[in-house]
């Protein structure tokens, strides 16, 4: 049995101001497979697997069809929608013991919905039931216990059995594995196995990436109700395609790596609709994201462009107002103007000799918008070099060079100031690469006042101090009007770190960026330039 769901809308009504829950999800549940549902917390994924039950509250306004089995059921009457759910179509709630009457047994809770669907008799269901917790692991000891009684373990099984008792053709599971420790997790895992060995459907709404790669066919990346990115689950953490999918890999922490954490930059809690005005619903309804300590004008999401733009990595002018669809690459559905994660960077059949001595024989490379790229060898092999000819400083024998589809050649003959300013530099030696003759806050502010982005001393000074203290250096007067040489080689490098951040670069080649920093500071630093 398969669940179709085509164009599904649905916001969440509240006076002039509404929550945009869902915009236009079109997703399909095939018969012997588990699709996952992931994003961030308020992207819509649990009102999505209420609109399949048919449990959307009063307030909320649905738009599209949810087909099951090729027939409509999204405007079936609640009594026609009692004989689908629980029998054909189940749903595992989130948040545990909440959804479990405390009042009830446990055994109880379970039977209930063989006496009132399956058409048993008491004592017929209560042993059905209890024979089913079992083999759930659920002891029979536990059977006539309550829920407060039972750890969230137990709890889980419970209501997974609950889901399973009449043995429905598509499960839902909204955040099975939340709060579960791993022995848990394995029980939820052989229950998405053994339903997609029975040809059954599942739905798995999770945040979990690892569950969700290890017991899925396909995952559906969720954002602010927008569909970003469907893929095979497979290619989650190794392959994806958009800029947010991607960050949420890199977000995540894995058992198998020892890796620093990325995130993504800025919040995004849910998008509210609303009208200014009540005479011309097109010119003044619009849409703003809420965000921390966001007023209501600066909180407005773009009318037609995209709504992952401000966090995102690669984002440029057209998309805050080119309208972005959903397109094919691939066995990947991608929204993105720029078809997925752009290259930013690429250097083809790039060599450099110094007289004879061949510093690089030909090398190929390519960056992508928001990675981060590790150049690993030994002294003498070459990574300044192929560092410095990719930052624009060096020019290679031959070879080509590309920055964001532009020729670096060609670019840097026409106007080098404009390359320049999308490229920071954080040189091998702090120490000479500042003049002795610059404070701090003339090394810092160099670049702005070379590339005249702002316009009085105000301004650069509070830009100065901005990222100053993003390194972890002070912004006392006294210290921005110290020299090189009273300082100590960790700050000097701050320093570096500092002006190469300033201008805020689409790429940030670092040479050695740590060698002069204690360990402490050393993991402050990286983790800044990870964010």
């Amino acid at each position: 049995m398969s669940l179709e769901i085509k164009n599904l809308s649905v916001i969440y009504r509240d006076g002039s101001h509404s929550i945009q829950a869902l915009e236009e999800v079109s997703l399909t549940l095939a018969p012997g497979t588990c699709l996952a549902l992931v994003g961030e917390s308020g992207s819509g994924k649990t009102t999505f697997g209420n609109a399949c039950m048919g449990l959307l509250p009063s307030n909320a306004e649905r738009e599209g069809e949810i087909l099951l089995n090729g027939n409509r059921i999204d405007h079936l009457e609640e009594s026609d929608l009692n004989e689908i759910r629980w029998k054909r179509i189940s749903m595992v709630f989130q948040n545990g013991a909440v959804n479990m009457n405390p009042v009830y047994r446990v055994v109880d809770q379970v039977a209930e919905p063989l006496i009132q669907r399956g058409h048993l008799n008491r004592a017929g269901a209560m042993a059905m039931s209890s024979e089913a917790l079992e083999q759930m692991g659920v002891e029979k000891e536990y059977h006539d216990r309550y829920p407060h009684q039972l750890s969230g373990g137990q709890i889980q099984r419970v209501l997974l059995v609950m889901a399973l008792i009449l043995d429905p053709e598509i499960i839902i599971l909204d955040e099975p594995t939340s709060a579960l420790d791993a022995l848990s997790k394995t029980v939820v895992s052989d229950v998405i196995q053994a339903a997609r060995s029975g040809n059954k459907s599942v739905l798995l709404i999770t945040h979990d990436l690892e569950f969700a790669m290890r017991n899925s066919d396909t995952i559906a990346m969720l954002y602010l109700g927008q569909i970003m990115e469907a893929l095979p689950a497979t290619d989650l953490l190794t392959r994806p395609l958009h800029p947010y999918t991607l960050a949420l890999g890199r977000s995540y922490p894995a058992m198998d790596t020892a890796r620093d954490l990325g995130g993504i930059k800025g919040d995004a809690f849910y998008r509210l609709v609303h009208q200014h005005g009540h005479h011309d619903e097109d010119a003044y309804l619009h849409a703003h994201i809420q965000v921390p300590q966001s007023s209501h004008k600066d909180g407005h999401a773009p009318p037609t462009g995209c709504l992952f733009q401000n966090r995102c990595t690669q984002a440029v002018e057209r998309c805050l107002t080119e309208r972005v669809g959903l397109e094919v690459i691939g066995d990947h559905t991608v929204r993105c103007l720029r078809h997925g994660i752009a290259n930013l960077l690429e250097l083809k059949d790039v060599n450099k000799k110094y007289g004879k001595t061949f510093a690089l024989d030909p090398v190929d490379f390519t960056i992508k918008c928001g990675e981060v790229f590790s150049l690993v060898g030994e002294t003498g092999s070459g990574k300044t070099t192929l560092a410095m000819i990719a930052a624009g400083v060096l020019k290679p024998e031959s070879g080509k060079r590309i920055f964001d589809g532009i020729d670096m050649d060609e670019w840097m003959e026409r106007d080098y100031r404009s390359l320049s300013r999308r490229i920071g530099v954080i040189y091998q030696n702090p120490a000479e690469s500042v003049s002795h003759r610059f404070s701090v806050f003339d090394t810092v502010a160099e670049p702005l006042k070379i590339h005249g982005l702002t316009g009085s001393k105000s301004e650069i000074l509070e830009l100065v101090k901005k990222v100053l203290g993003d390194v972890h250096l002070s912004t006392d007067p006294a210290f921005l009007g110290r020299y090189p040489h009273e300082l100590n080689m960790g700050a000097i490098q701050r320093v570096c770190v500092a002006r190469a951040l300033v201008l805020n670069p689409s790429i940030l080649i670092a040479d050695e960026p740590t060698s002069s920093l204690d360990p402490s500071v050393q993991a402050k630093v990286l983790k800044l330039l990870l964010s």
